[in-house]
């Protein structure tokens, strides 16, 4: 099972392979952006095996985070979950 898992954009790098940094459950990582030419810095993205599927609304994030915790599906992830929402 693939699991996509939002994450928040603080950083991107242009290139032959577009890769931003993303902020995941409080975790830096680095993804390839190919996919999502129009990302920006502070976007919310749905991240899964490495690639930015998709640019989400700050709800969206939030609303699959809270699924997340709710069944344990990742560990550390109460730490951007809406109870400590970092808005």
């Amino acid at each position: 099972m693939c699991l996509g898992i939002p994450a928040r954009v603080v950083e991107i790098a242009d290139g032959p392979l577009p890769m931003a940094v993303v902020d995941m459950a409080g975790q830096k990582r680095r993804c390839s952006a190919m996919y999502v030419p129009e990302l920006e810095v502070d976007d919310w993205v749905f991240v899964q095996n490495g690639f930015i599927m998709n640019v989400l609304d700050e709800q969206e994030a939030q609303d699959s985070l809270a699924a997340i915790e709710e069944y344990n599906l990742i560990e550390h992830v109460a730490e951007v979950s809406p109870k400590g929402s970092r808005t």
